[in-house]
């Protein structure tokens, strides 16, 4: 069956309006997702009908199968759209759901952060009474979600669990399985399903038969702090942001339009927000400047620590710099920016510690494949280090290739002036800006500065 990507969503709406399917699957990035799925939807409704909104997190499932498969005595066609869908979730899509719930944590997000904690239990098959995270012990939470547990305390993630408690809890039974016989069953003819999922696991049966059998959208966005990552974050929000200016008949100048997405960070809602407060801002002005800029738009980016580890890792001084700035500016503790850099450290130090040691097997050149097959076997079964490589293996890969990066003498020396920043920050009255900083240029320097005292 047809699938349609961002770049296509023309070519959808185009067929839909000669002849639309009777199922679409919309998965990727939400705002995406949601956007597209409101334009399809004017689009299958020209004629008339009528939207039925499902939300996925309450879903009962049969009594959605109930209404699919019923005649309605209303006019015109039926749309049945179902968002943040669960039923493509599997322990497959844990670790994405984790990522997720901590980047909306960062951003003061409780609520959606909650939400993604919670189709991360039902995907790990664990009842609600199970809900406290920070008593799951190491192997229970690997056999449970398919990645290591965070090293990190996780009284937050059953704070959060405790004060938005589900809409509705698992039924045990297999729910994708029910849609799919229903659907195989047949629709009524003027019932159309549109379901929408941030996260699906390509490997199981459901995901499968819609492949075969229906429409896919794949509106997905590559997640991460990696170049090629944010460059493909960024082609997205400023297509966002200049529809948005386009709508409004207005302008950017265009060494303007990078400082809006790195203020704005990853986040297409916001990115559309902001787009439209500027424009409503300069008022009959056709063109916005730097002054409407740093008057309208503030840094409402909340950066993920774990993007400045990406930073090291790619030994990109500059961005470094500028995200320890913003996560100071943004109340993340200076301690806490040096504990995440000395977890990190620790990790690479230990991937190019065994590189060196010739049964590892290990190589720069090495593919993902060859790895988890040739390499990660026997670095499981190290007598010592063998469960600190429990995690997903692509992610166990892209630590070694990153620790490749670096020698066993600079990693030695970071960990010094880790400890070093860290007794400053502790008993020194040089700025914690400063220290942060200083220790981030002889991290990433061969010869730093002098010491700040």
């Amino acid at each position: 069956m047809p699938a349609y990507y961002r770049d296509t969503i023309d070519a959808l709406l185009a067929d839909a309006r000669q002849e639309p399917a009777c199922v679409y699957l919309f998965f990727g990035e939400r705002y995406l997702c949601r956007d597209a799925m409101e334009r399809l939807e004017q689009v299958l409704l020209e004629g008339g009908g009528t939207v039925h909104p499902i939300d996925g997190d309450s879903e009962d499932i049969n009594a959605t199968i109930a209404r699919l498969r019923s005649f309605s005595l209303l006019p015109g066609r039926q749309v049945y759209r179902i968002t943040d869908s669960r039923l493509f979730h599997s322990k497959n899509v844990c670790v994405s759901l984790w990522n997720r719930a901590l980047k909306a944590k960062a951003a003061d997000r409780q609520q959606q952060a909650s939400r993604y904690l919670w189709a991360m239990l039902e995907a790990g098959g664990l009842e609600p009474e199970e809900q406290r995270l920070s008593e799951i012990a190491g192997p229970a939470w690997q056999k449970a979600f398919g990645f290591a547990r965070p090293t990190d305390e996780l009284y937050w993630a059953d704070q959060l669990l405790a004060e938005h408690p589900p809409a509705s809890t698992p039924s045990g039974k297999d729910t994708g399985a029910q849609l799919e016989k229903a659907l195989k069953a047949g629709l009524p003819a003027n019932n159309l399903l549109l379901l929408q999922a941030e996260e699906v696991d390509k490997r199981k049966k459901l995901f499968k038969y819609f492949k075969t059998a229906h429409t896919l959208v794949d509106l997905s966005v590559e997640q991460g702090a990696s170049t090629r990552a944010r460059n493909a974050q960024n082609a997205v929000l400023a297509d966002l942001v200049n529809a948005t200016l386009a709508r409004f008949g207005k302008t950017i100048e265009p060494r303007l339009m990078e400082r809006l997405l790195e203020r704005v960070g990853f986040h297409p809602v916001a990115a559309v927000t902001e787009a439209e407060k500027l424009c409503l801002g300069v008022g009959d002005a056709p063109r916005i400047d730097q002054r409407d800029l740093d008057a309208l738009v503030g840094r409402t980016r909340q950066e993920a620590l774990f993007e400045l580890t990406g930073a090291f890792g790619e030994k990109d001084l500059a961005q470094a710099l500028g995200i320890a700035q913003r996560l100071q500016e943004n109340g993340t503790h200076s301690l806490a920016i040096v504990a995440t850099l000395r977890n990190h450290v620790r990790a690479l130090l230990l991937c190019r510690a065994l590189q060196e040691q010739p049964e590892s097997g290990f190589r720069p050149s090495i593919s993902a494949g060859a790895f988890q097959r040739d390499c990660l076997p026997r670095l499981k079964g190290h007598e010592i280090w063998g469960k600190e490589f429990s995690g997903h293996p692509y992610a166990v890969f892209m630590q070694f290739k990153t620790a490749a990066g670096f020698s066993l003498g600079h990693l030695s020396r970071c960990l010094r002036l880790l400890l070093t920043a860290e007794l400053r920050l502790k008993g020194s009255p040089v700025d914690a800006r400063t220290v942060i900083s200083h220790l981030l240029i002889e991290m990433l320097t061969r010869k730093g500065p002098a010491q700040p005292g």
